[in-house]
Order: structure tokens, then C-alpha cells, then sequence
């Protein structure tokens, strides 16, 4: 080949190879960095911590977090702060989500975790045993002395919803609906590791305790079956109109969904249609957070453990990303 000839293939070559990595850069550019709400409790911070690795290893996406409550990671997921939150509470969080939902920018995908029990009075299986005419929330005005304790007086204790979560504030109108303010009163436990704490030591020295919790968690699941169980006071059933108005009826059945910005579906639809697919059953709940609670392991390391231990999460993403997880970690 004539020397002109080969300086001209170089070139063209060269010009090619330049406008591939061209367009590769273009096309990295252009995909959204994904900002997720880091709830502030285990389960929405474990899902995070996978969603995250699937879509940066997956997907080629650069991946952050916000962390918060409900409500401020609500709005900023409105004000599009973040992209994905990856557990909306229905109906518990109705009124908040209406509210983001209303700005026209937002879009529920799907399924986060299975339907969630939540409960504002529950009571450990021996001190129902130990007193069977405590049984609903109407008894509790005769069993006040079992709950009192040297800070709240003359009035039983309950250990209340975690701070800054939509279900303090639901608690606080739950006790005044039952006219149980003059009787009992709500206690701030500080933090959700506070509150697993305080329960775990009062089942396992079998004192009395009057609580909040919510399930299915490893937390219920222990309760359930290393420490004798627990019973939910009965509650008067659920209804819009009651939850609407003074909330003096039991918590509904919790649906717990994804929520992501509408635009994200155009500017990143392979991660949008991931995440439709997504479905975080108790199963893969109570696995994850089991081997978190066992092994002292930190949110992506648990991830790592989930995507490395567990065959659902292949079912969610396109063909070949799952080959690319793996391999990276």
C-alpha cells in the first residue's frame, strides 16, 4: 500500500476511534446522576444500598444519598433534590404524599416491600397472659399502673413512633381519639436503634412495656420467636373517614411503594423500568436485615452479601446486567 494511502486509513481511523470515545463521553454525560432518599430506618437504607450497586455496576450510573425523614425527603423528591425513594408508606404517608404528588413531577413504579402491619399498642405475649381483661385499647385506663414508670408519673407509658416520621404524629391523635391523655402518655425513644434497644431489653427481662412497632421486621420476628411474642390491642377498624378525622381506629395494612420523579423515566428509562420490577418480599427483607443484625455488617456490605446470596433481584434487571454485578463485586 502506497505510503500516502496508509497516512489516509490512519487517519480515518484515528477520526473514528476519536468520535467513538466522543459519543461514549456523550453518552456517559448524559445519564442523571441518581440522588436517593436515605430514609432514616433499616429496611429503606438497605434497599438503597442495593438499587444503588445494581445501578452502578448494572447500569454504568454514578449513584448518591440524602438522608432524612419522611417528609423532608418527600419534599425534596418533589422539589427534585432527589429521584428515587424507595419506600412510600400508604396510607400512613397519604397526606405528605398527596402534597408531593400534587407538583405534577412525580410517579409511583411499583412494589417496594410486602403489605406492612403497623400498631400503636402492643403489649409483650406474658403480660397479656398475666392479665387477660387487658385486650383492646378501651382497657387501658384500668391497667394504668403497669405501664407507669418514675418520668411519667401517674400515667402509663407508651414508647412512641420514631421522631420526624408520619406515625408520631398519627400516635399523638390516636390518644387523644381514645381519651387516653389524662392516662397515658407517648414517649420519644430518640432514634430507631433507641427503640429496637428499649424493646429487645424489656421482652428479654420480662417487664412490662407498652409500645409502638411495625412488621414484618427482624425485630417482630425475634419478638415472635426467641422472646414469647406479642400481642396488638385491639383497635376499632380501619376506615378513610376515621383516618381522615381524629384517627381513633387501628392502622391500616401499610402498601409500601417506589416513587421517582416522572422525568427520571426519560432520562434514565432502563433504571425506571428496573425499578417497576423491583419487588423487596419479607423473605429477602428478613434475609438481609438478618444478616445485617448477625454479622455487624455495614448498609453496602450487606448489599454485596444480597446480590452475592439471593436469585430474585436477577429477575428485575435486563438481560446481561446481572453478569455485570456479579462480576463486579
Amino acid at each position: 500500500m502506497p505510503k500516502f494511502a496508509k497516512v489516509l486509513m490512519l487517519a480515518a481511523v484515528t477520526a473514528m476511534l476519536l468520535a467513538g470515545l466522543v459519543a461514549c463521553g456523550e453518552e456517559e454525560q448524559d445519564k442523571p446522576k441518581l440522588i436517593f432518599g436515605d430514609l432514616d430506618w433499616t429496611s429503606a437504607q438497605i434497599q438503597n444500598a442495593i438499587a444503588r450497586k445494581i445501578a452502578e455496576a448494572g447500569y454504568g450510573y454514578e449513584t448518591d444519598a440524602v438522608f432524612g425523614g419522611t417528609i423532608p425527603l418527600l419534599e425534596a423528591l418533589s422539589a427534585g433534590d432527589t429521584n428515587i425513594n424507595m419506600e412510600l408508606w400508604l396510607p400512613n404517608q397519604q397526606a405528605a404524599w398527596d402534597t408531593a404528588y400534587a407538583s405534577g413531577e412525580l410517579v409511583i413504579l411499583g412494589n417496594s416491600l410486602e403489605d406492612n402491619f403497623q400498631s400503636t399498642f402492643m403489649i409483650p405475649q406474658y403480660v397479656a397472659d398475666a392479665n387477660p381483661g387487658l385486650k383492646s385499647v378501651t382497657d387501658l385506663p384500668d391497667f394504668v399502673d403497669l405501664f407507669k414508670t418514675t418520668a411519667t408519673g401517674n400515667k402509663g407509658r407508651v414508647l412512641q413512633c420514631i421522631p420526624g416520621w408520619e406515625c408520631e404524629g398519627i400516635n399523638f391523635k390516636k390518644l387523644a381519639a381514645y381519651g387516653l391523655e389524662d392516662t397515658y402518655e407517648l414517649v420519644n425513644p430518640g432514634s430507631l436503634a433507641a427503640l429496637d434497644a428499649e424493646i429487645i431489653d424489656a421482652y428479654q427481662k420480662k417487664e412490662n412495656i407498652l409500645h409502638y412497632y411495625w412488621g414484618p421486621t427482624t425485630l417482630t420476628h425475634k419478638l415472635g420467636t426467641e422472646l414469647g411474642g406479642y400481642v396488638q390491642l385491639e383497635e376499632p377498624p380501619y376506615t378513610k373517614e376515621c383516618a381522615a378525622s381524629d384517627w381513633g381506629c387501628a392502622y391500616p395494612l401499610a402498601e409500601v411503594l417506589v416513587a421517582v420523579r416522572k422525568d427520571l423515566q426519560e432520562a434514565a428509562p432502563e433504571i425506571a423500568e428496573f425499578l417497576t420490577k423491583w419487588d423487596f418480599t419479607a423473605g429477602n427483607q428478613l434475609a438481609a436485615e438478618g444478616y445485617m443484625s448477625d454479622s455487624g455488617a455495614e448498609y453496602p456490605d450487606v448489599a454485596i452479601w444480597f446480590l452475592k446470596n439471593t436469585e430474585d433481584w436477577k429477575n428485575w434487571v435486563a438481560p446481561g446486567i446481572a453478569d455485570k454485578v456479579l462480576a463486579d463485586l
